[in-house]
């Protein structure tokens, strides 16, 4: 009987390595392990992009307000302590613990924040001094974008349980263009203020945002809105209608456009399948590095000690 040809190029067959038969393709499996996508969770998914484009907005409107004097330190202090309070409130009720695990560790870590961020204000501010105000704008856009591009999207979507916030690159980019900002403002205060609450809505809102997306839908839903409309309107108040208006549009594409066009095009994915073996190396056991156990020690004969310290007998 006639041996059948198998899809294993790493066997020697006796056949040149481009030889199909009839049965090549009969096994042939095209998006197996591909899941369908509908649009609205694709759309609720982006939700999470939504709200950090809107945290990035606000990090970047809030210094051209202290700088125009339109608000003064105190009052983003003030802020700072409000947003404070409703995120360590939220996750207590929605979490079931807080920031921190216990009331005293999160005042503790509440306390070295803020001290540690007033302690520096002096040397954020003079960070900048010698560099031209477009290199740090230039900079800071530059930043902003990379905190959007890598960051932790699926912690706030909750994909997997019992996660911690990754995403060091995305935060430490956003820090910097926070701090890059706030370098060109007029006082200590206004660093530290611009400062704290870019921290908070870089660091300590995605816990926030998760907890109220696990809770409920239509609450993570309302939570976009609020911060895509605060964003807006701190960006119309500081620039002018126009870049709002070009705020809101680009917010719509992210959350409605984008879904839509990643389900289109989900329908011209094509990933190929089929019983086709993989090359496994095979390694002769004679060539495997082995660890050699160390020689064993040469053991004296039983006696030989005692033989060779006792005197020799003495001649009569």
């Amino acid at each position: 009987m006639e041996k059948s040809w198998e899809k294993a190029l790493w066997k020697k067959q006796g056949l040149p390595d481009n030889y199909t038969d009839a049965t090549f393709l009969q096994h042939l499996v095209v998006n197996a392990s591909v899941p369908p996508r509908s649009y609205w969770p694709v759309a609720l998914a982006s939700a999470a992009v939504t709200q950090q484009l809107s945290c990035v907005v606000a990090a970047a409107a809030v210094p051209l307000h202290l700088a125009a004097g339109r608000i003064d330190a105190g009052g983003v202090l003030v802020a700072c302590a409000v947003l404070l309070a409703l995120g360590y409130g939220t996750c207590a009720l929605l979490g079931g613990h807080l920031l921190g695990g216990s009331v005293a560790r999160g005042v503790r870590q509440c306390l070295l924040l803020v001290g540690g961020v007033y302690g520096l204000a002096p040397l954020l501010r003079s960070l900048a001094a010698t560099t031209s105000t477009d290199s740090v704008v230039a900079l800071a856009v530059a930043g902003g974008l990379v905190n959007l591009a890598l960051g932790d999207y699926g912690f706030v979507n909750n994909e997997a349980e019992d996660r911690r916030l990754t995403g060091t690159v995305s935060l430490g980019a956003g820090v910097m263009a926070a701090v890059l900002l706030a370098s060109r403002l007029g006082s200590e205060l206004q660093v530290f203020a611009q400062v704290l609450l870019s921290l908070e809505l870089f660091l300590l809102s995605p816990y926030v945002r998760r907890h109220v997306q696990r809770a409920s839908v239509v609450a993570h839903v309302a939570l976009t809105a609020a911060m895509a409309a605060a964003a807006a309107g701190l960006l119309a108040a500081a620039t002018g209608p126009a870049a709002a208006a070009a705020f809101v549009l680009c917010a719509a594409c992210v959350s409605f456009l984008v879904p839509a066009a990643l389900v289109r095009a989900h329908k011209f994915k094509a990933k190929i399948s089929g019983p086709w073996d993989e090359a496994a190396p095979h390694i002769p056991r004679e060539l495997l590095l082995r660890p050699q156990p160390p020689p064993p020690r040469a053991q004296p004969r039983a006696g030989a000690g005692a033989r060779a310290s006792s005197p020799p007998p003495r001649q009569q």
